[in-house]
């Protein structure tokens, strides 16, 4: 039976390190579908630490470094374990010890923030100014977003727009530079918490086979004094100072984004508390993946919940309560 167990984790190794190059290889093959699939490369790590031990988990981020160095150059290994492989551990660990949602998610965000950034100066081998290469790369996702664009039809930047001039207007080019490294966080955060979901949902599935413990209700519930912070980052974009404006526009960007899945966390339970039906859970997805209005709502949601606890007043109450 031990010896059953020892190849299974063995073969589980090295099906996890064969998907993760796999995954990898397909945001080279893909131009947009292997951009996200390349996102879901820390997956099967987590899984083989809650099913085998961390160990399993250090064997088979070494074997999945070790291919992709061979494959392309020691660089790609090295950024493979800065990008993914560090908040594959951090998140494997997170979920073994029950850590809360809020906590290990923006944990997770952070690393795989400061593992991308990473990545490009280390790519760049410019050391004289690291950070030109994090700004030529926020250029070309730039570049990408207005040739996608023109091919939609997407109106440019006054009347007869001419081929190959800027899709967007100059406000938002400037705006998208200004705020690139808590746009950078912000889909760091979603990325986070997607892994979360899926995580927690196939731990609820196969109890057995990852670790043998229920994950706890999902509740994301960030500290009332971070309203502080929203109140600041706020006052230092209104000083009209460039660089300090600069300073609070990314500090509200990523205190948004934080607020957004908490506003996502008190729609779910009300979803689930007041039982409403799955046509009108189908449409809010729809509107928060193309109005761009409905997003800040759900993010103003996750704010006001400081002040009115959406989660308390939806449990009907006794009638010594008010």
């Amino acid at each position: 039976m031990q010896h059953t167990r020892w190849f299974a984790m063995v073969a589980e190794i090295l099906l996890a390190a064969l998907v993760a190059v796999g995954l990898l290889a397909s945001g080279s093959l893909l131009p947009v579908l292997g951009v996200f699939l390349s996102l879901l490369s820390p997956l099967p790590f987590v899984l083989l630490r809650l099913r085998h031990g961390f160990p399993a988990l250090s064997l088979a981020l070494a074997l999945t470094a070790l291919t992709l160095a061979g494959l392309s150059s020691g660089m790609q290994g090295v950024a493979f374990l800065l990008e993914f492989g560090l908040p594959a551990m951090i998140l494997a660990e997170g979920l073994r010890r029950g850590s809360r949602p809020e906590l290990l998610v923006t944990t997770v965000a952070v690393l795989l923030t400061l593992g991308g950034m990473g990545v490009l100066v280390l790519a760049s081998e410019d050391w004289a100014h690291p950070l030109s290469a994090i700004g030529r790369h926020g250029e070309d996702i730039l570049a990408q977003m207005e040739a996608f664009g023109a091919q939609l039809g997407v109106p440019g930047d006054g009347p007869g727009v001419l081929a190959g001039s800027p899709t967007f207007p100059a406000f938002l080019r400037l705006a998208f530079r200004v705020a690139f490294p808590a746009l950078s966080f912000v889909g760091s955060l979603l990325t986070a918490g997607g892994y979360l979901v899926v995580l927690r949902a196939l731990t609820r599935q196969w109890i057995a086979q990852l670790g043998g413990g229920t994950p706890e209700p999902f509740r994301w519930e960030l500290p009332e004094v971070l309203v502080w912070a929203v109140i600041a980052a706020g006052a230092l974009y209104l000083t009209g100072i460039s660089r300090v404006q600069a300073v609070g526009l990314n500090l509200l960007i990523i205190l948004v984004g934080l607020y957004f899945l908490q506003g996502l966390s008190i729609a779910a339970f009300l979803f689930q508390r007041f039982q409403l039906p799955r046509v009108l859970a189908a449409l809010s997805v729809f509107l928060l993946l193309f109005h761009p209005v409905f997003p800040l709502l759900v993010a103003g949601v996750g704010l006001f919940d400081v002040w009115f606890g959406f989660r308390h007043l939806s449990f009907p109450k006794t009638p010594r309560q008010t």
